[in-house]
């Protein structure tokens, strides 16, 4: 499960409430304490998120957030020496929101730093989509080459990309965990370093208790979405595994002609009468492969490395949208948990229509023998039951509430991804297509001069 499942401050009420039952039974004095303090100190939090919902909420736009936050990473420079050595990159903000102590400013940060502000807005922001934190397990950190010009720069890249998608979300750029990041001296915020205290076990039991549980009564909206998004993820999958392959091979084309241009310009020397032409052939191998090589590099930097992040930020869009689930799954069981309550008390009032079975008459004859006033006990269970009937009535309602703000929410972050989308794909696609062009009307202008001054 998403850590901001358990995280959220949207609150997870049938883990709360089921476990609350747990302890004493449908009928416990335990469990209607628990439960009941449970969900009033999250009553405030539930009431302010459904007095607001998205239903009144303008959608989110491009248009609304920009101009006002601009970040740009830079300047990356290395640190100490072996084991704690690190790499630190400039970062330089340019904003005109008025949360901000200045227009102007900059601070250095570390990876860390920034892993540190992703753990932080995804717990500011549980109804966001976050962009994707550019991953720290490479191959690079294994084999000690983590301080090669190139990965920093790959880095330096997709730390850029992952600030340009904070700064353009509308929700996201007023973030006290950004402005914070941004805005602050010190080498990183001590709000935004510490991780936010949690339970173990609570989130434990969370995980095991919606494990095996799937939503009742699916939304269409969301599950019409979810079958885009896997469709879009595996479009893109099959892209960048197509690409990478083509990059592979641009690679061995360039070693291939490399390696004939070095014959030709051999073979210039030892024909005199052709060396003249030989040696201009040669010499547009070599530029050949300089250009297709500043290609393949620009490729791997930004496209290539662009597909690998759509295909996380799909995956960011998913484990929104399984909280969403996660709360409308938190009602349905409220909701089932509180219609046995009611079954029961029915039971109770009419033990005659509700039988009860076996079980029951061999307990009540058990209570008999016992010399237990049966009627007293029906009363006393009947008081009980009323007290969790009206907890869980409220507690459903809360649940219900937090339920429909939450996916209303999430309505607007998918229909602002599908903004995204469209826009991401635009640029990528005419940046992949100028680099070609560049690429040929450099190999073509290198052919035409040679051939011109013959």
């Amino acid at each position: 499960m998403d850590q901001r499942a358990s995280d959220d401050g949207w609150g997870s009420s049938a883990a709360a409430a089921l476990s609350a039952s747990s302890a004493t039974g449908s009928s416990g004095t335990t469990a209607s304490a628990s439960t009941a303090g449970y969900f009033s100190s999250n009553a405030s939090a539930s009431s302010a998120s459904s007095s607001s919902t998205a239903a009144e909420k303008p959608p989110l736009t491009l248009a609304s957030a920009a101009g006002k936050l601009k970040i740009v990473i830079s300047d990356p420079q290395k640190h100490g020496e072996g084991t704690s050595a690190f790499v630190n990159y400039l970062v330089t903000t340019k904003t005109s929101l008025p949360s901000y102590s200045g227009m102007d400013f900059s601070v250095r940060r570390r990876f860390q730093d920034f892993a540190a502000l992703h753990r932080s807005i995804s717990d500011e922001a549980p109804s966001c989509v976050i962009p994707p934190l550019p991953g720290k397990h490479r191959m690079e950190y294994i084999t000690g080459d983590r301080f090669n010009p190139d990965f920093i720069e790959r880095r330096r890249v997709s730390l850029q990309s992952y600030m340009d998608r904070l700064s353009r979300h509308p929700t996201l750029q007023l973030t006290t965990s950004l402005r914070k990041f941004l805005d602050s001296a010190d080498s990183v915020p001590e709000s935004i370093a510490k991780p936010k205290d949690t339970n173990v076990f609570e989130n434990l039991s969370d995980t095991l208790l919606n494990a095996f549980t799937k939503v009742k009564k699916p939304d269409e909206r969301f599950t019409e979405f979810k079958e885009q998004l896997e469709k879009l993820e595996e479009n893109i999958t099959v892209l960048e595994r197509l690409h990478s392959k083509m990059i592979k091979i641009e690679a061995e084309l360039e070693l291939d002609l490399l390696e004939f241009g070095g014959h030709i310009s051999t073979l210039g020397t030892m024909e005199t009468q052709i060396t003249g032409p030989l040696t201009d052939f040669g010499n547009i191998l070599r530029n050949m492969c300089s250009n297709l090589r500043e290609t393949i590099n620009a490729e791997d930097l930004e496209y290539l490395a662009n597909i690998r992040e759509y295909i996380a930020y799909c995956q960011s869009v998913k484990d929104l949208l399984k909280l969403r689930d996660q709360k409308q799954i938190d009602y349905e069981e409220l909701s089932n948990y509180l219609q046995n309550h009611i079954m029961d008390r029915d039971r109770t009032l009419n033990p005659q229509r509700g039988g009860g079975g076996l079980v029951s008459y061999f307990n009540n004859k058990f209570q008999e023998l016992k010399g237990v006033d049966q009627e007293k006990a029906r009363k006393e269970k009947l008081e009980k039951l009323a007290i969790k009937i009206k907890e869980l009535e409220d507690a459903v309602e809360i649940s219900n509430e937090v339920s429909i703000a939450f996916s209303e929410e999430v309505v607007r972050e998918v229909e602002f991804f599908k903004v995204l989308k469209l826009v991401d794909w635009r640029t990528y696609m005419a940046s992949y297509a100028n680099s070609q062009h560049e690429y040929y009307e450099k190999v073509s202008s290198t052919q035409s001069v040679v051939f011109i001054s013959r």
